[in-house]
């Protein structure tokens, strides 16, 4: 009896130990963020309570993308090229300031929105959107395209999280804009026809009046 006893007591500490530790860790590391990659399927990973998404305005597809490679679209110099945060709250307590990063790529200036923000009082599942606009300066002679990746940073003590976003970019082929060698040809010729069958109207109606 007295055994058995014991082995409860046991069996009892053991559960509540194990209880304590999950209650520890879990909730630190239960969110977990998805995104899609580009011939790769879907990557998953965990993070803290502070979470941060970015994404890429894809102008081909007219929709919000993880990244964009060399297979999708790519912008030119002096195009537009519009990025948007996420910044959401997926813990259970409030953070009362977040600071956010976002660091352009060497060929981007910034034309709208702002690198650096700080958040107040970012409630729990409350979720922060900004849109950053940024145009592709011009790229050098020796490069037919470049592809470069965005990085944004989310912090708040000890909690912060990182996302990043590739853009690709090329050069524009610039010629010389020429008319269609049939345009003007046609054009003299329907001229010519034109007069021609007017004048022989008139022939005809002088003869007929003779």
């Amino acid at each position: 009896m007295k055994k058995s006893w014991v082995r409860k007591l046991a069996i009892a500490g053991a559960g509540l130990v194990m209880g304590g530790l999950l209650a520890w860790f879990w909730p630190a590391k239960a969110a977990v963020r998805c995104e899609s990659q580009y011939g790769y399927g879907e990557t998953c990973v965990k993070t803290g309570e502070l979470q941060i998404n970015k994404e890429v305005w894809d102008k081909a597809n007219v929709r919000w993308v993880d990244n964009l490679t060399v297979g999708d679209y790519k912008f030119y110099s002096g195009e537009e090229v519009v990025f948007q945060l996420k910044i959401k709250n997926v813990g259970d307590e409030k953070f009362d300031k977040v600071q956010v990063t976002d660091t352009l790529p060497e060929h981007l200036e910034l034309t709208s929105g702002e690198t650096s923000f700080e958040i107040s009082d970012l409630d729990v599942d409350e979720e922060v959107v900004r849109e950053i606009k940024a145009k592709v300066e011009q790229l050098p002679e020796d490069k037919s395209v470049i592809c470069e990746v965005n990085a944004a940073e989310a912090k708040s003590g000890d909690e912060h999280d990182r996302d990043t976003a590739q853009v690709c970019m090329e050069q524009k082929v610039l010629g010389v804009a020429t008319l269609p060698s049939t345009g003007p040809v046609d054009g003299i010729e329907l001229l010519a026809a034109t007069l021609a069958l007017g004048g022989a109207g008139l022939f005809f109606i002088r003869v007929s009046r003779v």
